[in-house]
């Protein structure tokens, strides 16, 4: 019984490499190389941060990402500069593998990553009886050297990136960012976020650290892998397949999720409606009411709080509030698939 297990777990996987495998590299070869590339593959699981590709290497093979994401990034002026950012269901290595070049870049792991590693002499033999997968993984590798030389030059550009991925853009799903240049201080967004949401706001414009222009709030990063939901003991914080992650009303207030967050980005909030919450519009046009964001302070502190945080207003139709409310446009959330077209925009 156990051999026969062993037997369909090893064809289970067998049939994962090879899905993994033509999806990402090599649609359109035959089963027969398919079943080589896959016979010739190994899965490799690194952690964060953990480098999976140091420049001056000799290449060793084809990397599928099956899960998580990784940074590419150079030495250049003898400081680091983060080049790109890979996410899941891509693949890197190829540079090297199609000139038998001693690899140009190091590759980390941005979060914990999943990788599928093609042997590299499988992979030379295969791509040179297929012209169309050698084509397209040509294409994909000039495109790559193009995007590399271009932020080596702009090492602002690789500075700032590398600025984004420490504050947890790597690993989220969505990040909140402000561009400096085109705020006004109206803090429209955090009284969006508080009219939204019961009056307390889940944002703090203010906070959160800054890289020439671009600032980042402190706000949900909707993690791929949220540390929030590691000691939850009401299971109160879940994550949608479109990667937002919300606290429920089960909350029973015991600080846990706040503790493990290493953005700091959960707070300990009155629970329900507070009755001092005023209309967005009411206060903005006739100042009527408390200036929203400030009715926790006001209410005292004997109101039972639970945790709250961002939950990219997954209920609104609309989008997320503080986007939307932000009159110059400066508020935008980014996925980690957006943020370098973001910041080269910038």
């Amino acid at each position: 019984g156990q051999v026969g297990l062993l037997t369909v777990q090893q064809e289970i996987d067998l049939a994962s490499l090879k899905r993994v495998i033509r999806t990402s590299v090599a649609p359109w070869i035959s089963d027969a190389d398919l079943e080589q590339m896959a016979d010739h593959s190994e899965i490799k699981s690194f952690r964060a941060g953990e480098t999976i590709i140091r420049e001056g290497d000799a290449p060793d093979g084809l990397y599928i990402i099956r899960r998580g994401s990784v940074v590419v990034s150079k030495i250049i002026g003898g400081r680091e500069i983060v080049l790109n950012y890979i996410p899941a269901g891509r693949y890197f290595g190829e540079m090297a593998l199609l000139s038998d070049a001693k690899r140009s870049a190091s590759v980390k792991a941005a979060v914990a990553t999943d990788t599928v590693v093609l042997q590299a002499s499988t992979f030379k033999e295969v791509s040179e009886r297929n012209a169309t997968m050698r084509a397209g993984i040509q294409t994909e590798a000039l495109t790559r050297i193009a995007e590399h030389e271009q932020r080596s030059n702009a090492s602002e550009d690789g500075n700032l990136i590398s600025f984004l991925m420490q504050q947890g853009v790597g690993e989220s799903t969505d990040v909140l960012l402000i561009d400096e240049s085109l705020c006004i201080r109206c803090d429209n967004c955090e009284k969006a976020c508080s009219d939204t949401h019961d009056g307390t706001s889940r944002l703090e414009r203010e906070s959160g650290p800054t890289f020439a222009n671009i600032h980042v709030p402190t706000s949900c990063r909707h993690c791929e892998n949220p540390q929030c939901m590691k000691d939850c003991p009401p299971d109160a914080i879940h994550r949608n397949p479109n990667g937002e992650v919300y606290i429920e009303d089960s909350c029973i207030g015991c600080g846990n999720c706040q503790r493990n967050c290493p953005y700091g980005v959960i707070q300990m909030g009155p629970a329900g409606k507070s009755l001092l919450r005023p209309s967005l519009w009411s206060w903005l046009l006739f100042g009527l009411g408390v200036e929203p964001g400030r009715e926790a302070k006001i209410a005292g502190k004997d109101q039972v709080k639970k945790a709250v945080k961002c939950d990219m207003c997954k209920d609104l139709s609309g989008g997320p509030a503080c986007v939307r409310a932000c009159p110059t446009g400066a508020a935008l959330r980014v996925s980690p698939e957006q943020f370098l077209d973001t910041v080269s925009g910038l």
